[in-house]
């Protein structure tokens, strides 16, 4: 059996991180067996981030060499119908939403004031409550010289939540009324999308960036359909959602 290392998760999100939700996703569409394995030592991973995937004596790292991975050697094949201009867009909202509109979400969460509270809540709930401002405290430092040399830190807040607000606009534009960002049927871009989209719409951190993606109602139901055309009776559904319909 595959096993994915990802963070502890609350109930109610499959994974605060994107990328470990991204991975599970995949594992899912691939029709893999596998299970979960949460850590908080990331310094025994390579990289020293998660996920990971661990496949007999293979340990792969990062989302994106785990979607190569499941191609080659576990059947993933859900992007084979799109044709090479729908990959080349696919893998431009891609990047746009791992390498940009994520950077808006870490903002929101560990920069901004609003974000601590859920922060100290969810991601650092392991901690002892006696140490768990102070590790907040230094991870915030660590996360705000990480934005600044990203580039995005470097704007004022305003300005970071219209770029984010902005990216949102545009996944809402390309997804009109589609199930699913490229058709019918989920393709390994939607991993990446409502990973972030779902983080988002999940938070209860009032910022201007969750209120926006709240006022797109396409954007909470493209999620929740995704989350429950993927993982069926398992799917999770944040509090911030309930009672919304997916189309």
């Amino acid at each position: 059996m595959l096993v994915l290392v990802n963070f502890p998760a609350p109930p109610e999100i499959r994974s605060l991180s994107p990328f470990c939700y991204k991975a599970e996703a995949l594992l899912a569409l691939a029709g893999c067996d596998y299970r979960l394995e949460p850590t908080t030592d990331l310094a025994a991973l390579p990289h020293g981030k998660v996920p990971v995937l661990r496949d007999g004596d293979l340990v792969i790292p990062d989302s994106s060499l785990i979607q190569r991975h499941l191609e080659r050697h576990h059947g993933l094949a859900i992007d084979d119908a799109l044709t090479g201009v729908e990959l080349a867009m696919s893998e431009a909202f891609r990047r746009m939403v791992e390498e940009h509109l994520r950077w808006t979400m870490v903002h929101a969460r560990w920069i901004d004031p609003a974000g601590e509270g859920m922060m100290l809540s969810t991601a650092l709930a392991g901690v002892p409550e006696e140490m768990r401002r102070d590790v907040f405290m230094g991870l915030r430092e660590n996360i705000r010289k990480t934005l600044h040399a990203q580039g995005i830190g470097r704007h004022a807040p305003e300005e970071i939540y219209a770029f984010g607000c902005t990216a949102l606009d545009a996944i809402a534009a390309f997804l009109d009324d589609k199930p699913f960002f490229m058709g019918d049927r989920p393709t390994t871009v939607d991993t990446s999308i409502v990973g972030v989209v779902l983080n988002i719409l999940a938070s209860d951190v009032d910022t201007p960036l969750m209120r926006h993606a709240a006022a797109i109602p396409t954007l909470a139901d493209y999620a929740l359909r995704f989350e429950r055309t993927v993982f069926g009776p398992a799917a999770r559904i944040p509090a911030t959602l309930r009672g919304e319909q997916a189309a």
